[in-house]
């Protein structure tokens, strides 16, 4: 089967995508990492999840065939001093990235840090080549699209998690 890529721009980033494989790959997704966890913080990320991603950022998956809905793994760092939670995330597309600065940043210890780009107040994104728990069959070829937002408690309150 032949790839269909196309190239596609998104602030700095130059991406070379196989956006109708990426988009079957999701299609066949039944549940998201979140929806596959019982835990509270995965049950109010799913909860408020319509309201995660900037208008920009759905038009991006859209072009490069992600479903919003299925990220998978959602990760909950602390609840800050205010009542949000900082959550982050990851998804993957089939393809590789042409130009922009790749979001993990190697430390002399061993291991990375990550350095994402801020979009809104509140959500951040960054992209590297990577397959962690990917739902690709094929794990070559992957970019990882690493997210972090912060969000309010939305279910009921006493299932928090401080």
């Amino acid at each position: 089967m032949r790839m269909s890529i196309k190239n596609i721009k998104y602030k700095e980033w130059k991406f070379e995508v196989d956006a109708q494989l990426t988009k079957s790959t999701y299609d066949k997704v039944i549940g998201s990492g979140a929806d596959e966890c019982e835990c509270n913080n995965c049950k109010n990320y799913i909860s408020h999840r319509e309201n995660v991603f900037p208008t920009e950022v759905r038009n991006l998956f859209s072009e490069l065939g992600i479903d919003y809905r299925k990220e998978v793994e959602i990760v909950s760092f602390e609840t800050l001093s205010n009542g949000f939670h900082h959550i982050g995330g990851w998804f993957h597309f089939k393809g590789r990235v042409l130009n922009g600065k790749d979001y993990r940043i190697p430390l002399s210890s061993g291991g990375y840090t990550i350095d994402l780009t801020p979009i809104t107040d509140v959500f951040s994104i960054g992209f590297a080549e990577g397959e962690d728990l990917t739902f690709f069959s094929e794990k070559n070829g992957l970019v990882q699209v690493e997210f972090m937002t912060f969000i309010p408690w939305v279910i009921d309150k006493s299932l928090e998690t401080k």
